[in-house]
């Protein structure tokens, strides 16, 4: 004796399942078998079975279910016809939600319903094709396991959009502005295996703020932004500024090495600005110091530039 099963395929008539099936009904109301289930459940699977040899056709898996419904409604067991209904209902929720992601991804894995929703992706293409057919994958994940029934329901109805549901799941940030008042000072771990010390000069500063974006970018999805790059990057104008205006010192001025640490360091620990008179008593060392602070801050920001787009 054979049964269809939904694929279509005819696999052997098993009558423990069925008895298997009635009594997990029983067990998640009862929380255990009673010989009361054991004789219901024997006795639903035993008619089938008669019903299944003098049937002029094959039994389908809905139509077994169906005979043990009718077999535990008959019963004065309505509560627990009720969670076997209610168990079946969701496996078929579960069944067709399968299927309908299954169709999603064979549109999109072969391209066969095009959109082109975003402007930087062609869903043709190798790229597009796969970031679409994960955008598929993810989204269910988010709403499968992730999101309550009320949300999914409101998003399902269109009544409120989860914004960027693909990503949800993993859940990472989006549209982050990075700390890097804190990041440059103290320095970070850059997720190889490395920990990167803070800036000390603001050539490194904007070095550091372009492989952030680029780590970050990597990390997320969405923006990654600086809010204040401009006041972030005054400490380290000035931490230049203190080294050129000590080679100042030390190759215009011809200072020696002790007297040149003893203002170098007052000037650190004071957090002097760059226009401090401190620093303006030799015009020349001055204006050298501010030209190559200036010099340095404007390689250092083409730098960021060039790492960034390129």
């Amino acid at each position: 004796m054979y049964i269809v099963k939904r694929d279509g395929r005819k696999v052997p008539f098993n009558q423990n399942k069925i008895i298997d099936a009635i009594l997990s009904a029983f067990i998640e109301i009862d929380g255990q078998v009673s010989e009361y289930a054991l004789i219901k459940a024997g006795n639903i699977a035993d008619y089938i079975l008669e019903y299944a040899k003098k049937a002029d056709h094959l039994l389908d898996v809905e139509e077994v279910q169906d005979m043990v419904e009718t077999g535990l409604m008959s019963t004065k067991r309505k509560d627990v016809a009720k969670a076997y209904i209610s168990y079946r209902q969701e496996r078929t929720k579960e069944r067709n939600r399968r299927d309908e992601v299954q169709q999603l991804v064979r549109e999109k894995l072969y391209a066969l319903n095009v959109q082109n929703q975003n402007a930087n992706v062609d869903e043709h293409s190798f790229g597009g094709r796969k970031g679409e057919v994960d955008s598929v994958v993810m989204k269910n994940i988010a709403l499968s396991d992730l999101i309550s029934p009320k949300a999914v329901k409101n998003h399902v109805e269109n009544r409120v959009y989860i914004h960027d549901l693909d990503a949800y799941a993993v859940g990472m940030h989006n549209c982050l502005s990075v700390p890097f008042d804190k990041i440059l000072a103290n320095g970070f771990f850059d997720g190889k295996q490395t920990d990167v010390r803070g800036a000390n000069s603001v050539n490194t500063a904007f070095q550091l703020v372009a492989v952030v974006f680029q780590l970050q970018s990597l990390q997320q999805f969405g923006g990654v932004s600086a809010t204040h790059l401009d006041w972030t990057m005054v400490p380290y104008v000035r931490k230049s500024f203190y080294k050129h205006y000590a080679d100042g010192c030390k190759y215009i001025g011809n200072l020696d090495e002790d007297n040149l640490d003893k203002i170098i360091t007052y000037a650190r620990n004071e957090q002097l600005s760059i226009d401090d008179d401190y620093f303006k008593e030799d015009s020349k060392i001055y204006q050298y110091a501010l030209d190559m602070t200036k010099k340095e801050v404007h390689q250092a920001v083409e730098g960021m530039y060039h790492n960034l787009n390129y």
